[in-house]
């Protein structure tokens, strides 16, 4: 069955319809599928070696390249653009002192992988812009097969970043070695998805199976893990995969944490997602100035944030006194992220 068919089956199994444009693509990229052998690319000196899929933030970028990712049967990786440069950064540090290592990391990708998947692709420093641009060159002359996805046409890339002038390089190795195509739909389709799953669950209430039956449909996830590290520590979760974070209220937030950890997963993610609330007095200090620090955090930081109700709302957890006055910001703060308006202006520009 081709791929166009296989996806289509398997999206519809998840109550997922494609609108026009996710349809489009999938048959441009059925056209243009990598071959089975790696002669194709070594004898096709014009080939398209990949996809370059961009688009506004919920258009189903991800959910389109993991479902076309899954599809091939070559050896293949998936990285998020931030987890593929600190492993390009942690290769180049056990390479030190050796002759030409971004060499020795591009043979190595070569030789490990056929197809390489990197989600969110985005460049915003002038370190890994150097290190993008070096090491594309060496990667476009190698037999791999790219699908890259991200929220800007690669001549947006690192628009007004120091030394640009020497990124343009990596735009061009992209503009010619990749088809890059455009989602243009109209509308976000996960926030859809989660207006349908809220309008279909007629009590209001949300249990963990409940939520994991609509992560696994509207985020493509099938393995929830219970840990995620974040700047170099552990912290308990329900699931992640490149587009969400899946936290409890009560497990996470009771472990110590910072604004710098809050940061660092609202820059990553584009849903936190959080369940299991429950009502704190000033017994539980921390969990509350925890929470309230987080809501400061992702509003400022425009994060899409949907709050599960399993019997408490989360703007009416805190029954304390000791934070009242810091408590009513972010009760009217959680009410606005809550807003349909604010999902739909939200999320990674």
């Amino acid at each position: 069955m081709p791929i166009y068919d296989n996806i289509l089956k398997k999206l519809t199994s998840k109550d997922i319809t494609l609108d026009r444009s996710q349809l489009d693509f999938i048959d441009i990229f059925n056209k243009h599928k990598p071959k089975k052998s790696r002669l194709f690319f070594t004898l096709s000196k014009n080939i398209i070696k990949g996809f370059y899929l961009w688009g506004e933030v919920g258009r189903g970028k991800t959910l389109l390249l993991n479902s076309i990712y899954d599809e091939l049967e070559f050896k293949k990786a998936k990285f998020h653009y931030i987890d593929f440069m600190q492993s390009i950064h942690k290769n180049l540090k056990e390479l030190s002192g050796k002759k030409n290592p971004l060499d020795l990391i591009a043979d190595s990708l070569a030789a490990d992988y056929e197809v390489v998947f990197i989600d969110e692709f985005q460049v915003e420093d002038v370190a890994d812009a150097m290190l993008i641009t070096n090491l594309f060159k060496k990667l476009f002359e190698k037999d791999i097969y790219f699908l890259l996805s991200s929220n800007a046409h690669p001549t947006n890339l690192y628009l007004d970043g120091l030394q640009r002038q020497k990124f343009i390089s990596a735009i061009n190795l992209m503009e010619k070695h990749l088809n890059i195509h455009k989602l243009d739909g109209d509308k976000d389709y996960r926030i859809s998805l989660i207006s349908q799953f809220e309008k279909n669950n007629d009590s209001g209430l949300f249990d963990k199976k409940k939520i994991k039956d609509f992560i696994s449909s509207t985020f493509d996830c099938d393995e929830f893990s219970d840990q995620i590290e974040i700047n170099n520590r552990n912290f308990s979760c329900n699931g992640f995969n490149n587009s969400f974070l899946w936290i409890s209220f009560n497990k996470f937030f009771h472990e110590p944490s910072s604004a710098k950890d809050y940061i660092e997963i609202c820059k990553k993610y584009d849903w936190i997602l959080i369940n299991e609330f429950s009502a704190c007095g000033d017994d539980e200090a921390d969990r509350v100035r925890r929470f309230i620090s987080f809501i400061d955090v992702a509003y400022k930081e425009n994060t899409k944030v949907k709050f599960f109700n399993e019997g408490i709302n989360p703007e009416n957890l805190y029954i304390g006194k000791k934070f009242q006055y810091l408590w009513e910001r972010s009760q009217s703060r959680i009410n606005e992220m809550k807003s349909k308006k604010y999902l739909l202006n939200s999320g990674k520009n």
